[in-house]
């Protein structure tokens, strides 16, 4: 693991992969997801505090556990029909239920804040919006009790039976039926049972509460955290997961002998108000036909009270304060919610939207995202600004029409911001969760899990007995100018014109001290003039950093004199392979001062820009390099990212489309004869890396502009499936992070650029064919600045905006496309997605061609 000390950046999490189809998500994959949330961020907190500030006080304890012996719930000091010593845990599932719910019963009325129903569903997966979600069965959840839900699994097994066999003839028998389906919409709280009452038992408890956990954040797009408890034979124990992390009380309360403790944990989940049960007072469903507008809880066991099929077609009404009021907006479909389920993390959501009250006839639709950003407490704000004020930098001076964003506003609740660590977990003070120690088995395998060697040295480093802090996370909306993704690009001229727009307004960026670091096709977007002209974007700067300054980076010919200057000319001059001026060795020597170096440098920098020699007789100035004539003994101003220091916890990045240095946090090659860098500093020339990834994929997986443009070859169900095609887009964007990097690594490292052509560009499809010769340029330029640290590093926009000017004009003059009809396509789709609001009788298509996931995890869906 790399030392801290050596880091400028917050280390990303290490798997995030895009794929084609949306599959079924196996719980394995989900445990494995999990693990990757917390594996340092589960907690320990005092359980005393956890009862004093999460769980409200309730009727005197006496009272109400006199009435439950008095109707024979309580015998003695046991629960009725709890077994004394279960054979297995089946046997705890009905009468924990039946406890539960005796409890529940004696509520007084009027504090009822919130209607919960224990069910007993171990042998039967909660019913999901999506057929892909993996196949987990809590024993046991506490859900609306709105839902009419029985308690015990075995009184419903053959009804629920009949009703997914299609045996149920009589509607009213069908509609009965679904009624006692428990939905994963609907659940409040859940909990796992285990017998064992062993240390590894408890966590391993645990563990399978959180993947259920994190299926009910995946289902539940309004739910800020989660509450549940494990139950081991008869000590119960509570958990609190929100987006810092989890939280697991310290001491078990056995649910015999401390009857008082039980019985206001019970009562008190039924005096929460859903908001401090964690759901989110800002969102509720929107009905386009009923118009009815409902939390979700509350119509999730109804199916058809949810227009559409699956999550990323139910509209949701979402609160919005803008100029000190709220507006209230709707969902048209989810642009990306491939994060909702951490566990911890931003958990981002993006929505495209309209206003509420233009819905039927929508002037703009809006992209609105909504995440939990980290707070730094420890540091200097000017130097870690929130996206806010980064756009804030960005947009100063800028016309309303081409702000980043619109409005950016911590969400509040009750008039305080809504936060994991002040308001819903209220400053309790943690200690990091002892993990037990297996015993050494014999090694049956080769450890497949990148991530194996990394926590156990993030784990060794930290003491169990210290408090911890977990990361403080805002919940934040941002409003946005709506655009298009770049796979929709009309033809291949456009797609050129808005990658040069991307280019130069990293530049713009990057010369206000702002640097982006995640760049995906999902952030580059397509905006439409009020000409009708397009033009590219770059959007969502929530991973940006931004420099304490300007730096000066010192010419090392800026101190020589004239004699020495000359002579350094001139053994340069007679060793290099092509002619050139002395501006062109000046300009190397600026860089690099061993002469063996600028020599390979100039051979190089010759070789990329006349790779065909038309020059070759020609004396080459800076200019034929790509280079700027400048004066040579100046210094370079360049952003200063040294004071930063990484933020706590980690950031999650687009791997697919990341620089391998990023990924690996390490430079590609030493430097001029030194060894590798000692700090690692993410900067401009891997995002222009990535904006280069981002167009390959496009060129590998797609087979021309506009919807549904995926390769046929990519599909194993066609009879055009191509497995090598696949296993090169698994390499270079759908593996694992170590698999993308060492692939990224092999081809960055092999000096024969040929090997670049044969091993990516090949297997471009034939429409992009024109392109070819400008993506393998724009990679040797990358190569270039990356193997000297010289021109091509510090102003690589300069050198591909050239690029890229050059292949718009041939592309221009040489290929004949019309791309109206794309972009008439483009407007009916936009159109056909808007028209649900206006007619509502119309069912929605339920093929919205945006950014999906399916499966909960850090896997980035690209579908289309």
């Amino acid at each position: 693991m790399p030392n801290p000390s050596t880091l400028t950046d917050t280390p990303y999490k290490s798997a995030t992969s895009i794929t084609q189809t949306r599959k079924k998500m196996l719980i394995d994959e989900v445990k494995a997801d999990v693990e990757r949330d917390i594996k340092d961020t589960l907690y320990t907190v005092d359980t005393n505090e956890f009862l004093k500030n999460i769980i409200p006080k309730t009727p005197d304890w006496r009272q109400s556990l006199q009435k439950l012996k008095n109707q024979d719930q309580y015998e003695g000091y046991r629960w009725a029909n709890f077994p004394k010593t279960p054979p297995d845990e089946k046997s705890l599932y009905g009468p924990l239920a039946e406890a539960l719910n005796a409890i529940v019963a004696i509520v007084p009325e009027e504090l009822v804040q919130t209607n919960i129903v224990y069910v007993d569903r171990h042998n039967r997966t909660p019913k999901s919006l999506e057929k892909e979600m993996a196949a987990a069965r809590p024993d046991g959840a506490g859900a609306q009790l709105d839902a009419n839900l029985p308690v015990v699994d075995d009184d419903v097994d053959g009804q629920l039976d009949e009703l997914s066999s299609g045996k149920l003839d009589s509607p009213a028998e069908h509609t009965e039926a679904k009624k006692k389906l428990l939905w994963w919409m609907s659940i409040h709280i859940v909990y796992e049972i285990k017998v064992d009452k062993s240390d590894t038992e408890r966590f391993e408890a645990v563990m399978q509460l959180l993947t259920y956990m994190r299926q009910v954040l995946m289902e539940q797009l309004d739910r800020r955290f989660v509450l549940g408890f494990v139950l081991l034979f008869d000590e119960l124990t509570l958990v609190l997961c929100d987006r810092s992390g989890v939280m697991v009380a310290e001491k078990a309360i056995n649910i015999h002998t401390e009857a008082k403790k039980f019985i206001q944990i019970i009562m008190g989940f039924s005096c929460m108000t859903p908001v401090q049960l964690g759901w989110d007072p800002a969102m509720e469903i929107y009905h386009p036909r009923t118009k009815d507008i409902q939390p979700s809880y509350k119509i999730a066991h109804n199916f058809e009270g949810v227009k559409g099929k699956g999550r990323y077609n139910i509209h949701w009404v979402i609160d919005v304060v803008q100029d000190g009021k709220v507006e209230k907006y709707v969902t048209v479909a989810i642009i990306s919610a491939v994060r909702s389920a951490e566990l911890c993390g931003r958990a981002t959501v993006v929505y495209e939207v309209v206003k509420f009250d233009e819905k039927e006839n929508p002037k703009k639709t809006y992209a609105l995202k909504r995440y939990w950003r980290p707070i730094r407490t420890d540091s200097n704000p000017e130097l870690y600004p929130s996206e806010g004020q980064i756009y804030d930098i960005l947009d100063k001076d800028k016309a309303d029409e081409m702000k980043h964003a619109i409005v950016c506003h911590d969400i509040k609740i009750d008039h305080e911001v809504d936060s994991t660590f002040k308001l819903i977990s209220r400053n309790k003070v943690v200690t990091i969760y002892k993990r037990p120690v297996k015993p050494l088995l014999p090694q049956k395998r080769k450890e497949i899990d990148a991530d194996a060697e990394l926590r156990l040295e993030v784990r060794g480093e930290v003491s169990h007995s210290d408090p911890a802090r977990p990361v403080e996370r805002y919940h934040t909306n941002v409003l946005m100018p709506m655009g298009e993704v770049i796979k929709m690009f009309s033809c291949r001229l456009e797609l050129l014109k808005c990658f040069r727009d991307y280019v130069e307004e990293h530049k713009d960026c990057h010369k206000r001290l702002i640097l982006h670091r995640d760049i995906s096709s999902g952030n580059l977007l397509i905006f439409e003039a009020d000409d009708g002209s397009t033009f590219g974007r770059l959007m969502d700067f929530d991973h940006a950093k931004k420099a304490s300054g300007m730096r000066k980076i010192e010419s090392k010919v800026a101190g020589l004199s004239p004699l020495e200057l000359d002579k350094r000319r001139d053994n340069v001059r007679r060793l290099v392979q092509r002619k050139v001026d002395d501006n062109v060795v000046d300009i190397a020597l600026k860089w690099l001062d061993k002469e063996v170096s600028a020599i390979a440098y100039i051979d190089e920098a010759a070789e990329s820009t006349d790779p065909s020699k038309e020059n070759s007789g020609k004396t080459l100035c800076p200019t034929d390099l790509g280079w700027a004539n400048t004066d040579a003994t100046k210094p370079h101003e360049w952003p200063d990212f040294s004071e930063r220091t990484p933020s706590p916890g980690e950031r999650t990045g687009t791997i697919p489309f990341m620089s391998a240095e990023v990924i690996a946090r390490e430079s590609l090659f030493e430097l001029h004869g030194k060894t590798k860098l000692p700090t690692f500093t993410h900067q401009a020339i891997h995002d222009i890396e990535s904006l280069i990834w981002v167009l390959i994929y496009l060129c590998i997986t797609r087979k021309g502009p506009g919807l549904q443009m995926r390769r046929n070859e990519l599909d194993n169900t066609s009879p055009d499936y191509d497995e090598e095609l696949e296993k090169v887009v698994l390499n270079l964007f759908e593996g694992n992070a170590s698999q993308v990097k060492e692939t990224k690594f092999s081809l960055a490292r092999n000096p024969d650029l040929i090997a670049f052509e044969k091993q990516v560009v090949a297997y471009f499809h034939p429409y992009f064919e024109p392109l070819k010769p400008y993506v393998c340029q724009w990679w040797a330029i990358l190569l270039l600045g990356y193997r000297y640290r010289g021109e091509e590093f510090y102003n690589i926009h300069d050198h591909i905006i050239r690029l890229l000017d050059k292949a718009i004009t041939k592309i221009g003059q040489d290929v004949t496309e019309d791309g109206q009809a794309q972009l008439e396509s483009r407007k009916k789709y936009k159109e056909k997605r808007l028209a649900i609001f206006r007619d509502s009788t119309t069912p929605q298509s339920a093929s919205i061609l945006v950014e999906h996931t399916a499966a909960p995890g850090p896997s980035q869906i690209v579908q289309g």
